[in-house]
């Protein structure tokens, strides 16, 4: 059968091209009438009741000592931003420009070049910690400077008498840098805050909280018409509180004694490595970090020659001095190379080679064994008794006090020091330029021996706890951990009763350590430094009747004698600890 095939009339075939072209031209005609006539009328119409979601600060966690008393609170701040996008030649820069103490020229500028830029859209920051009194005004002005942002924000205050500089860090506004190497689940925006150094830095993702927002209506002058309650709201979420280690009168205490000496003190419990005190002098004043730092007062911290932005506990690092000779006495207990009844003749100077080695007493201590040689700081003792042993044996009974390497406290940037071994000698003089008579120095402290008073602290805590340690902590986040140091009983017995001798003995270096509650033991240490007076060293610790401990490690920079000026700063510490137990 043949095909066939149905023949559209002319008629309808035109009928159905006119329907067609009629659709195509009315929705031609109302595109045109919305893209072109009436353009700038519709977008004005959709800009009139814009929507701007806007962020909440929140406030950081407070911080405390181990008592709840708050070293570290929050307190409302302001500060003013410009949408570029909004300004329109309506603002009123001279009002600005004299509420916020700018130059009309440079704040026009500013606006100006961020309005031509990629950031048009982004508010920018004008100025923080402005006073409520200057909101007021400029909000009064608010029709006059369309585009114009309040937002306010938590900052740091400190109500506490206890200053811990050093050790609570500051906020500092995030920066380019540091937003693109940021943790991604902390969400930082530009102008957000952000702990910079010490506690603040360290427990940042604890202490920093999560900010929430909230929506504002924004008409097409860019003017702020208050929020949208019938949008959802997500209200910020307040940092964790912070307990640190620290006791407040004790801080304040070791705070006083450094008020006019450069240096360190460091006070914590052996038995569990809390530090209870610490604190580095000179300091600098934290609210100077509230508001913008002037920069004349920064560059004077930084020019200073003596270092108030410098955390010496953490980072100075110092010849131990004679201090380190408790280690070098349980070296010669666990090796028994002699014995500790062992007798050198001090006569005050000792020949090795073609030089001369003195002892501090010019005269000498005559016979003498370890435990007088503790007592009595006799330097011609260790100079004989470092004869046993090599570099490299020394380097390795340093470093197993903790010598040499972090102590991993809860702070960043800690220094290592430098516990000198053969590799370190022949990398720094070549193999012909020292010689075994280095080592003399090295046992007395001294030569290229540098120790942070960290260290320092941690092997005393190793000898007060017969090798069972608590590691430094500032905090009780950080685990209750412990470094151990398996020695003989008689290794540690014998430190305990050398020091004892040293603070209680007649005529012993640490006496004027001594206190009138419970009792203590020490070791005191001169180190000498080329660029001035000695370095005065204390490290010891007290004993209460219940057992409870508190350990010490001072450095008083040029301070002279360790016997004269940290043994007394000892005693003072001590006695404010005994007195606790009589309370």
């Amino acid at each position: 059968m043949p095909l066939s095939f149905e023949v559209i009339p002319n008629s309808r075939k035109l009928i159905i091209i006119s329907i067609c072209f009629l659709i195509y031209t009315i929705l031609f005609f109302q595109y045109f009438n919305l893209q072109v006539v009436n353009y700038q009328k519709y977008k004005r119409q959709s800009e009139d009741n814009s929507i701007r979601k806007l962020t909440i600060s929140a406030p950081r966690g407070i911080i405390y000592d181990r008592s709840g008393i708050p070293l570290v609170d929050n307190m409302p701040i302001y500060e003013v931003k410009v949408r570029p996008i909004d300004v329109t030649g309506e603002f009123d820069y001279s009002i600005l420009s004299s509420e916020l103490n700018f130059k009309e020229e440079e704040l026009k500028s500013k606006i100006l070049k961020a309005k031509n830029s990629g950031a048009k859209f982004y508010p920018q920051l004008l100025k923080r910690h402005i006073d409520f009194e200057v909101i007021s005004r400029l909000s009064e002005n608010k029709l006059n400077l369309p585009g114009l942002l309040f937002t306010e924000l938590p900052a740091r205050i400190y109500p506490s008498e206890a200053r811990l500089t050093h050790i609570l860090g500051y906020l500092r506004t995030v920066s380019e840098e540091f937003l693109a190497n940021a943790p991604e689940e902390l969400k930082y925006d530009r102008d957000d805050i952000h702990g910079s150094v010490g506690i603040e830095l360290n427990y940042e993702s604890s202490l920093r909280g999560k900010n929430g927002f909230e929506y504002h209506l924004v008409d097409n002058r860019g003017i702020d018409h208050g929020i949208l309650l019938d949008e959802t709201r997500i209200s910020p979420e307040k940092g964790k509180p912070l307990y640190l280690t620290i006791d407040h009168d004790l801080q304040v205490l070791v705070e006083n004694l450094l008020e006019n000496h450069i240096g360190t003190i460091i006070c914590s419990n052996p038995l569990n490595g809390d530090i209870s005190a610490i604190a580095s002098s000179p300091d600098y004043d934290l609210n100077s970090f509230v508001g913008p730092i002037p920069m004349n007062l920064w560059n004077n911290w930084n020019t200073d020659e003596k270092r108030p932005l410098f955390n010496r506990a953490l980072n100075g690092l110092y010849p131990p001095g004679s201090t380190l000779k408790l280690a070098a006495a349980a070296m010669m207990m666990e090796t028994k190379k002699v014995t500790p009844n062992w007798k050198v003749n001090c006569g005050g100077v000792y020949n090795f080679g073609n030089r001369q080695y003195h002892c501090w007493k010019e005269d000498g201590h005559g016979q003498i064994n370890l435990k007088d040689a503790i007592k009595y700081s006799c330097n011609i003792y260790f100079y004989q008794l470092i004869q046993y042993y090599d570099v490299d044996e020394w380097a390795e009974f340093m470093a197993e006090f903790g010598f040499g390497e972090k102590t991993d406290i809860d702070l960043k940037f800690e220094k290592k020091g430098i516990i000198p071994d053969r590799k370190y000698l022949n990398n720094k003089y070549t193999s012909r330029g020292w010689a075994e008579g280095n080592l003399l120095s090295f046992v007395l402290g001294q030569g290229d021996v540098l120790t942070t008073p960290l260290q320092v602290l941690h092997m005393v805590n190793l000898i007060a706890t017969n090798g069972i340690a608590g590691k430094l902590r500032l905090t009780n986040i950080k685990p209750l951990e412990f470094d151990t140091l398996s020695y003989s009983d008689r290794t540690w017995t014998f430190l305990d009763n050398a020091m004892w001798h040293v603070v209680n003995g007649e005529k012993g270096t640490g006496e004027n350590a001594k206190p009138e509650v419970g009792t203590a033991r020490g070791k005191t240490g001169t180190a000498e430094n080329p660029h001035g007076e000695p370095h005065s060293w204390f490290t010891g610790y007290s004993t209460l009747k219940n057992g409870e401990k508190i350990s010490v490690a001072i450095i008083v920079e040029n301070g002279g004698k360790g016997s004269q000026v940290a043994a007394p700063i000892a005693k003072t510490i001590f006695n404010h600890f005994g007195s606790l137990s009589n309370d």
